[in-house]
């Protein structure tokens, strides 16, 4: 729903049908992150692209979710902002 890239770290909204474990789901998007920078940069000296845990907090209330959207779309000096378009 949005995402913020910035210089050492990321923000990311994302909406899934269903309850699927918020744990995988942060896993999977590391895994998928760091095989893609892996590929266009090489692995960096640390071994990892991504610092242990992250957010996990599931978003069950709408103006929780705008609020979210929102924190991200305000991040100073982002490298990169998207936002899904609604509809």
């Amino acid at each position: 729903m949005a995402l913020a890239i910035m210089a050492n770290h990321v923000h990311v909204v994302l909406g899934t049908p269903g309850d699927p474990d918020p744990a995988q789901m942060l896993r999977d998007l590391k895994s998928y992150g760091a095989r893609t920078l892996n590929k266009l940069y090489g692995r960096p000296q640390s071994g990892t692209w991504w610092t242990a845990g992250g957010s996990r907090r599931i978003l069950k209330e709408d103006h929780s979710v705008m609020a979210a959207i929102e924190y991200v779309m305000s991040q100073e000096h982002p490298l990169f902002l998207w936002r899904k378009a609604p509809g």
